[in-house]
């Protein structure tokens, strides 16, 4: 995999709307891990009734330093946005 340069986000709003929770991580690897165990603590929530029905969204930005703003992922050199490169390289279908 060919990472990308830019300052990576994951940004999880575990009810929407609201404001996000936002992590800065280093690379595409610990976005992954990042966002997959924001994803399984949520679900752990519900299923033990912690947390009723919910809408929650979990993504990945990147910053762009020419427009000085947080934008989704896109691997320019792979040509892939977030979710193709979860299927491609860590071999989960989102």
């Amino acid at each position: 995999m060919k990472k990308v340069k830019e300052k990576l986000q994951v940004r999880h709003y575990p009810q929407i709307p609201c404001k996000p929770f936002c992590i800065d991580v280093k690379d595409e690897e610990e976005a992954f891990k990042i966002s997959t165990v924001l994803a399984k603590q949520h679900l752990w929530l519900y299923k033990n009734r912690i947390i009723p029905d919910y809408c929650n969204v979990i993504g990945v930005f990147m910053y762009d330093e020419k427009e000085k703003e947080w934008v989704d992922y896109w691997n320019e050199e792979e040509f892939m946005e977030w979710d193709e490169l979860i299927e491609t390289y860590f071999k989960i279908n989102v």
